[in-house]
């Protein structure tokens, strides 16, 4: 698969998703990807999107500013 933003080449990795909610920061870590070999810009499949969703609404109901979530652990 080619990078939408310069061209390069995608390549399976693993990235940290980073959000901000009304009140709080939910960090998920080891998040399955593509990313660029030349730029670095990451993509995700349609599968782990619908699985970084879930996972930032169940997370949203059980913290208070900070969480920190391992993304093999949650989709488990």
């Amino acid at each position: 698969m080619k990078c939408f933003k310069c061209k390069g080449e995608m390549r399976p990795a693993f990235t940290t998703f980073v959000t901000d909610t009304d009140d709080s920061c939910i960090v998920v870590r080891h998040v399955p990807c593509l990313q660029c070999d030349v730029c670095g810009e990451v993509a995700y499949t349609g599968e782990v999107a619908e699985n970084l969703e879930k996972i930032v609404n169940a997370a949203k109901g059980t913290l208070t500013e900070v969480a920190v979530v391992k993304y093999s652990a949650a989709v488990a």
